[in-house]
């Protein structure tokens, strides 16, 4: 009885950990992978609306997020802004080519 205790606490434990994360959202490595060469549209239905818009260069508009982000390699620190900057492709197409993190 005693070891069935010892698990099921050992169980809620890392289920509690691992519910926990950063509070920050999504790990900079997976969010880059899911925006990076992606248009406006799959970005947008991929991670959700940018928290800002810097339309001041048409031709590589930037997408900000706020605490959308955190560095796994940094005790998992939330980024303050991740900076998605777009630039047309050959076939006209605005998509994501960098993504930096504040």
């Amino acid at each position: 009885m005693k070891a069935l205790f010892t698990a099921v606490v050992c169980c809620i434990v890392i289920a509690l950990a691992g519910c926990s994360g950063s509070g920050g959202g999504q790990q900079r490595g997976l969010f880059t992978g899911y925006v990076m060469d992606k248009t406006e549209q799959e970005v947008e239905a991929k991670v959700g609306k940018p928290d800002s818009v810097d339309n001041q260069n048409p031709n590589t508009p930037k997408w900000v997020y706020k605490k959308k982000t955190f560095d796994p390699d940094n005790l998992n620190q939330v980024d303050n802004e991740t900076i998605l900057i777009f630039q047309k492709d050959a076939a006209g197409k605005l998509k994501v080519t960098q993504v930096t993190f504040n």
